[in-house]
């Protein structure tokens, strides 16, 4: 506690609107927009495995989060967070999913590509991330600690398995099982519905072989066009599952989805736009 009281001593009230903006980094929206921008203009492969690592990950700090069940710096000192940092607060404290969800993303891109200036940028958006969590009072020291211990541990389970179990390729029978079976576990438990939706789209390859485009031109074109679709749908879909009953196999069914539009509609429909010569 005296940690987050120092940090906003220091930093004050003209840096509350900064790290509101930073924290967001670590937001659901954030993640699903540059892992679907990685998938398509980089490397559909790689962008699959971060998108497994990073649900994975995020799986496991909910569980631990509800084993633990600890309280939040605010609920023990009700001064050190303000309404607009209220609002950018999930559940328990333990550990921060803010801080291991960032961490396993840019830690997972870093360790991939192996270039210095990645690695700078992908310390200090951990390091910021971090850093809002602790001065919008929602998070305590040792919650962020256990939040980036964790995500390098899921970044060396991902890339450890990548390395020794293929990832699988179903028959379309077998996908639809295999969602099927998902649909079951979101039922089951709907707080996890929305990862298992993308997890289970994302797990599955896409039956047919998808190149990046390698002209920057055509990047542009497909980076802005496929994300101007994902926005509309993803949009779409929320509304449609505002009217549609609060249950985990609606929210998994959106999710799952979207994880297809990513890896299925937009890479398709660009080929059909853009056919291979």
């Amino acid at each position: 506690m005296l940690f987050i009281e120092f940090l906003q001593k220091v930093f004050g009230d003209r840096f509350l609107g900064f790290f509101l903006g930073v924290t967001h980094l670590g937001g659901e929206a954030i993640y699903i927009l540059l892992l679907s921008l990685y998938y398509w203009l980089l490397d559909p492969r790689q962008g699959r495995l971060l998108t497994l690592i990073l649900t994975l990950s995020v799986i496991s700090n909910i569980v631990l989060k509800n084993a633990f069940a600890l309280p939040r710096p605010y609920v023990v000192n009700p001064a050190v967070i303000t309404p607009e940092a209220f609002h950018t607060e999930g559940s328990f404290s333990f550990p921060s999913g803010h801080a291991q969800g960032i961490t396993t993303f840019w830690g997972a891109i870093a360790w991939l590509h192996q270039k210095i200036w990645l690695w700078l940028v992908a310390i200090t958006i951990i390091i910021l991330v971090c850093l809002s969590r602790l001065y919008l009072g929602v998070h305590f020291p040792v919650d962020v600690a256990a939040g980036i211990l964790l995500g390098i541990f899921w970044i060396s389970v991902g890339l450890w398995l990548n390395g020794m179990i293929p990832l699988p390729n179903y028959q379309w029978w077998q996908k639809i099982g295999f969602w099927g079976l998902g649909g079951l576990v979101a039922i089951a438990l709907p707080g996890l519905a929305d990862l298992l939706g993308i997890f289970c789209g994302f797990l599955v390859l896409p039956s047919f072989t998808f190149t990046p485009p390698q002209d920057y031109r055509d990047k542009i074109m497909l980076g802005f066009g496929g994300l101007v679709i994902l926005i509309l749908s993803y949009l779409l879909l929320k509304g449609a599952s505002l009217v549609l009953p609060p249950i985990g196999l609606v929210n998994y069914g959106r999710y799952l989805a979207i994880a297809l539009i990513v890896t299925e509609g937009i890479p398709r429909l660009w080929q059909r736009l853009h056919p291979v010569r």
